[in-house]
């Protein structure tokens, strides 16, 4: 506002001046005014809104470096789309396939204890309810995250596996470990985080 009155009082003291007569007598003509050049202002565009995108390779459900660090450890993409056995890994498809969505194996077949299983599907106001019904009689342990809801086992490093469920309005992200424990659900928590960085991209 300083600026601005500033500006104000010196065009006014310009146009007085300019009226002021010569030390002859003679008044002096105001030059002429010149018109102020447009501010243009350029619109700011509104931050993009994260939209699911399903994925249709297991290449891109992950990222590089995870992919890596599996091959390295000996694990190789079993099931799923471009895997060994393709679709065909389960003898029926997953709760994941059958709502719309793919699942991807990684393990050593040598070492079944090694196997992680990372699914993602759509879902829709219609198939939801149904989905988080059948979590919920699986026995899995229900908590609310960041606006979506979580079913959970840790499992333990004998024989329960554990799984990490994420539901949102539009998509079901899920990783199942062979075997839990704290560490490997520890593991299939930032699985669900990268996933989930994957398929929401920002429009």
């Amino acid at each position: 506002m300083r600026r601005r009155g500033i500006a104000g009082a010196a065009l006014a003291l310009v146009l007085l001046t300019g009226c002021a007569p010569d030390a002859d007598g003679a008044t002096q003509s105001p030059s002429p005014e010149t018109e102020p050049t447009p501010t243009v202002t350029t619109p700011t565009e509104a931050p993009g809104v994260p939209v699911f995108e399903l994925p249709s390779r297991c290449a891109d459900i992950l990222t590089a470096e995870t992919l890596a660090a599996f091959a390295s450890d000996g694990r190789e993409l079993l099931g799923g789309p471009d895997g060994l056995y393709g679709e065909d890994y389960f003898e029926d498809p997953t709760p994941e396939e059958q709502a719309g969505g793919i699942t991807c194996v990684w393990g050593d077949e040598s070492a079944p204890a090694t196997t992680v299983i990372v699914s993602v599907a759509p879902l829709s106001t219609a198939t939801r309810s149904g989905v988080v019904s059948s979590l919920i009689e699986t026995g899995l342990i229900e908590s609310q995250v960041d606006g979506a809801l979580t079913y959970a086992r840790i499992g333990d490093e004998v024989s329960a596996p554990g799984e990490l469920h994420v539901i949102r309005s539009d998509s079901w992200i899920s990783v199942i470990e062979a075997l839990g424990g704290e560490d490997r659900f520890q593991q299939a928590t930032e699985l669900v985080d990268e996933v989930t960085s994957l398929v929401y991209v920002e429009r």
